[in-house]
């Protein structure tokens, strides 16, 4: 659900900064923020997810990048402009580790191969989506702040869904 915004914001970040009135050399280092700390936090969910039921850590990956975006259109000084991405791209980098593992634990390893087929077709097509919707709300209202607003939102939501996951339980096997 919420890949519709993260490739839309993630195309649309560098011009969203740039017309709040920053340079594009702070546009710039906002997308470097964003890269390092995605890529940095990788191994922070990888040790979190092992520590605590997977739904909990996705429901903390989503609500720190909510958290993270709402600090973004909350101000307009530039320290809270980093700080907001800063913690969205910490947030992002959950996306990487806990979705690959919510898929094992719901799927298996027998099927896994079709069924992360199947998601990643449906996934990349709404994230295909994104980027034209953003430029299209953008367009439609000459800023970004509701389709920002509105994949924040949407990552609420997905940290409430989150709860809801629950890994199937093994049947036994059949004798006889």
């Amino acid at each position: 659900m919420v890949n519709i915004g993260i490739a839309g914001l993630n195309l649309h970040v560098f011009a969203y900064v740039t017309d709040v009135g920053y340079s594009t050399i702070v546009a710039a280092t906002v997308l470097s923020i964003i890269a390092s700390t995605q890529l940095g936090s990788t191994l922070i969910w990888g040790f979190a997810s092992e520590r605590m039921a997977i739904r909990f850590s996705t429901m903390a990956m989503f609500l720190v990048q909510s958290a993270g975006l709402a600090l973004v259109l909350i101000s307009s000084h530039l320290v809270p402009l980093y700080a907001g991405f800063f913690f969205y791209g910490i947030g992002l980098g959950g996306s990487w580790v806990l979705q690959e593992i919510i898929w094992a634990n719901c799927f298996g390893r027998m099927s896994l191969g079709v069924v992360r087929g199947l998601g990643i077709f449906v996934t990349y097509s709404f994230g295909a989506a994104g980027a034209p919707f953003f430029g299209f709300v953008h367009d439609l209202t000459g800023s970004y702040q509701l389709s920002f607003i509105s994949f924040g939102i949407a990552l609420v939501f997905s940290a409430l869904l989150s709860l809801a996951v629950r890994t199937p339980r093994q049947q036994p096997a059949a004798i006889g």
